[in-house]
């Protein structure tokens, strides 16, 4: 027996509205945009009633919350094939890291949105957090850095952060557009420049490090 089958007739309604309004509103977004979401509209295409809908989810925030965490999936299992599949010196993966971050967000813009830029009036939620904590150690992994050292952390957050700006300007270009496959290309020599100068664990000093 499995787990749905152990499920009472009223909770398997329920996470059956889950499962389909999910997939409904992660279509709406990704298509029309966050704004084109309302709970009457997701509440009708999935032919419920709204509150059907607010029984199987707290609020709509909660629904943006189940596409955003689909989204999350998709970029992690990503990053994992990514920096799997690289040459295994740290440049390397870490690079690799860098370049599925960016082809992920250039490809899928709507979700990358969802994930790094999209605010929310509700509380912060501690999935999404735990998710980018997650992602931060896979990065500190892939440097050879300690996820312990909070200078390490630190320190990748820091290199995170200039390949994370790269990507925002040419996923949204502001003042100056950004050609996507120029600034590829600069993924490389942000991480070099950053990794010469990583840290000793416990030394607020830098020094240089051989790259391989």
């Amino acid at each position: 027996m499995t787990q749905t089958d152990r499920l009472s007739k009223r909770d398997r309604n329920l996470a059956d509205i889950r499962e389909r309004a999910t997939t409904v509103a992660e279509r709406i977004v990704l298509e029309e945009g966050i704004n084109a979401l309302s709970a009457r509209r997701l509440a009708k295409d999935i032919k419920v009633s709204v509150g059907s809908l607010y029984n199987a989810f707290a609020d709509l925030d909660a629904v943006v919350r189940a596409v955003i965490a689909k989204s999350a999936a998709m970029l992690a299992d990503t990053l994992h094939a990514a920096v799997e599949t690289a040459p295994q010196d740290r440049r390397s993966r870490v690079v690799a890291l860098g370049e599925a971050y960016f082809d992920f967000a250039t490809a899928e813009p709507q979700r990358w949105w969802l994930l790094f830029e999209y605010k929310s009036n509700a509380p912060p939620d501690s999935k999404v957090q735990d998710f980018q904590l997650g992602l931060l150690e896979m990065l500190i992994r892939a440097g050879d850095g300690d996820p312990k050292s909070e200078q390490h952390r630190q320190f990748f957050l820091l290199l995170w952060a200039s390949v994370h700006g790269l990507v925002s300007l040419a996923c949204r270009p502001t003042i100056v557009a950004i050609n996507p496959e120029v600034a590829r290309t600069y993924i490389g020599d942000l991480v070099e420049a950053g990794l010469n100068t990583f840290p000793i664990a416990g030394d607020l000093r830098r020094r240089p490090v051989q790259v391989t």
